[in-house]
């Protein structure tokens, strides 16, 4: 099958790339021509393309991907952090037009139907790159948020409630730094937190972390609970006691046995369910089901 594969450059889902030609599918990347059999996009930022590509080759299905239909998003109005009003709204009547949509979990799928009465015909998740975390994992006492800056995320929540419960903490933010300081800093961790209100993927960097068997705290969200289910360790979504009461509990108990048997299944959780060869592999029987 070709595949014409509409992405930002430097992202992530390029290693899905090798995996789909192991699968004897042949990658074009943001580009297009007659002979491919379907248009994959994954996210509104890349709507001019896809509008464009769509155009040209009108009789080519073609496949939008919902990552985050995030609640407290206004598509309405200009958003500079997840793109403008005029992205969503381009991006939505893209979405009207093809063959499926596919969602990133259940719950992000629900919203964007409610909002545009689109229906996802197809759930997937995340991955992590496992290769990057062989080395050997170290505790040097402190604490990690890793994620991008903004609101949602609620550094502001991590930071005062680590200072407040005198706990050494990090933050850190993937792309202020070089990739190796990074994945050093995750590796020696005592455990992992999410404050975030939601999270359509589950947090990408807890995924890394629990690939590093340490403990993670996330919000008790939709999208987080369909990622681990009862493998991680949840606060009240937009209770701030809550979550530092189980920030807390973490920091005093994250060598025990009860906390590390949810470490030990949720780091089964990532080899079973979320490597690159497993998302290359959902989209391969996808494409193979509907085209």
């Amino acid at each position: 099958m070709k595949i014409s594969f509409i992405k930002p450059m430097g992202d992530w889902l390029d290693y899905l790339i090798p995996e789909l030609m192991k699968l004897r599918h042949e990658v074009m990347v943001n580009s297009c021509d007659k002979d491919c059999d379907v248009i994959l996009t994954e996210c509104r930022n890349q709507w001019e393309l896809t509008k464009e590509l769509h155009e040209k080759y009108p009789n080519i299905p073609l496949i939008t991907w919902n990552w985050d239909w995030y609640d407290y998003i206004d598509k309405k109005t200009d958003n500079r952090m997840f793109g403008d009003a005029i992205a969503w709204r381009e991006f939505t009547k893209l979405m009207k037009q093809s063959l499926e949509v596919w969602s990133s979990t259940k719950s992000e799928a629900l919203k964007c139907e409610k909002e545009t009465g689109i229906k996802s015909n197809f759930l997937f998740y995340a991955f992590i790159l496992p290769w990057e975390w062989e080395s050997e994992s170290r505790d040097y006492g402190y604490i990690i948020q890793a994620s991008r800056t903004d609101p949602n995320k609620r550094f502001d929540w991590y930071e005062r409630a680590t200072e407040e419960l005198g706990i050494p903490y990090k933050s850190y933010h993937p792309h202020a730094n070089s990739r190796p300081d990074y994945i050093r800093t995750v590796k020696n961790c005592s455990f992992s937190v999410l404050a975030s209100r939601e999270e359509s993927l589950g947090g990408i960097s807890s995924m890394e972390a629990t690939y590093c068997k340490k403990p993670v705290l996330v919000s008790d969200n939709g999208g987080a609970k369909e990622i681990w289910g009862d493998t991680v360790n949840y606060f009240k979504r937009d209770d701030y006691e809550d979550f530092k009461k189980q920030m807390k509990w973490l920091w005093e108990n994250y060598k025990t046995r009860k906390a590390q048997d949810k470490v030990e299944r949720a780091y089964q959780r990532i080899i079973d369910r979320y490597l690159p060869h497993h998302f290359a592999e959902k989209i391969h029987n996808r494409l193979q089901l509907v085209l």
